[in-house]
């Protein structure tokens, strides 16, 4: 196998993200998150706040491509009146994670890349949880909200992820069945979670 790819998923104060990093650094390899959005807006000449705008909210329109809305990966034209529309937004970054996984072993978090990479031979498609007491103290760290608004806003998050994926995919954000890997980060901790994808991904190297 020339290349690889690990994809992330994760719930917000699960570390995922972290595990991500920390990962790419060992191995040497890239790191791509709103880095995603960066390449997308100058690929397809869309302002970078439009993909931002996606990024924070999904709506419930119905849908303008695809059976259900599920991707297909087709590009919307520049002349058509829907060239930024959400869809169109997802589907140049469904291709930017596409061509870095035809040209260079990576760590990819979010967007989706377990679905758009569902059927590359060389992806591994991890899912990083927590209990909600660990994601709750994890993200005091970061945001200075009450205990309340700390819990509303993981509850938003994990919504918004959800409606998100089942938009563009037509499948449930959380289904172990999306993945190879399910890590629950509040029990392993990082470095264990660091190391069973290594574990991991040595075997799929190996098949």
């Amino acid at each position: 196998m020339d290349n690889f790819v690990i994809t992330i998923a994760r719930q917000y104060g699960s570390g995922g993200r972290t595990v991500g990093e920390m990962l790419a650094k060992k191995l040497g390899i890239g790191y791509y998150d709103k880095d995603i959005i960066r390449i997308a807006s100058e690929d397809s000449g869309i302002h970078e706040t439009l993909f931002g705008r996606v990024d924070e909210y999904t709506s419930a329109r119905r849908p303008l491509f695809g059976k259900k809305g599920i991707y297909s990966g087709e590009l919307i034209p520049p002349q058509s009146k829907d060239f930024t529309s959400d869809e169109n937004l997802f589907n140049y970054q469904a291709k930017v994670i596409r061509e870095l996984a035809e040209k260079e072993s990576c760590v990819i978090i979010g967007r989706c890349a377990n679905f758009v990479l569902k059927d590359y031979p060389n992806v591994l498609r991890v899912f990083v949880h927590a209990n909600w007491d660990f994601r709750m103290e994890k993200a005091a760290e970061k945001l200075s909200m009450s205990t309340r608004e700390i819990e509303k806003f993981l509850q938003k998050d994990d919504r918004r992820k959800d409606e998100y994926y089942r938009r563009f995919t037509g499948q449930e954000w959380k289904d172990a069945t999306q993945y190879d890997l399910c890590l629950d980060s509040s029990k392993l901790g990082y470095d264990k979670c660091i190391e069973e994808i290594e574990n991991q991904l040595n075997m799929l190297k190996n098949k």
